[in-house]
């Protein structure tokens, strides 16, 4: 009976010591920063034409990641291959990764969007005040030029309604498109 409860005992500890992540490693959390910083600089650095040069500011930048996180460049090999050896540690990681991404991009589309919006009030505002100039400019002009020019400025800003009323239609697909 005396070995019985020793022995549960034993079992009990043994399955309560789970190993954990060694302490020369670089931990989940920061380890998801630092992958987050390399991904978004080698992102950059492939849009980069010249070889040579692509070389020369991916190391500029992976010695800044690295001294931003306090790590080199052999703590992180050595992080990384303890993390393909431990793939499930490694998804959750990325997972923390791409969530930064996402709430990036989401960030961007939104000054993006308020941008744009920005934009098109400062047309309509000129086309508003452009076509004041024109009518007061009509005014002067003989009765049956007056006419014409009147139907020509109709005709143009009801194309101008129809074209911004399709880029409205392309905005708003595109962004049907990106919550899908």
């Amino acid at each position: 009976m005396r070995n019985f409860i020793v022995l549960g005992t034993l079992i009990i500890l043994m399955a309560g010591c789970k190993p954990g992540i060694p302490k020369d490693i670089v931990q989940p959390d920061q380890m998801a920063s630092v992958l987050h910083d390399i991904h978004l600089t080698d992102g950059y650095i492939n849009t980069i034409a010249n070889i040579d040069t692509a070389k020369v500011l991916a190391a500029a930048y992976y010695k800044g990641i690295y001294k931003k996180y306090g790590i080199d460049s052999a703590l992180y090999a050595r992080s990384m291959e303890y993390y393909y050896s431990d793939p499930k540690t490694l998804d959750e990681i990325y997972k923390k990764v791409g969530t930064q991404f996402e709430k990036e991009k989401r960030q961007i589309v939104r000054a993006d969007s308020l941008k744009n919006v920005k934009i098109e009030q400062a047309a309509r505002k000129k086309a508003k005040a452009d076509s004041a100039k024109v009518a007061d400019s009509l005014k002067n002009l003989p009765v049956a030029r007056q006419k014409r020019r009147t139907d020509s400025i109709k005709r143009a800003d009801s194309l101008e309604k129809v074209k911004s009323r399709s880029i409205l239609k392309k905005k708003l697909s595109f962004k049907k498109a990106e919550k899908s």
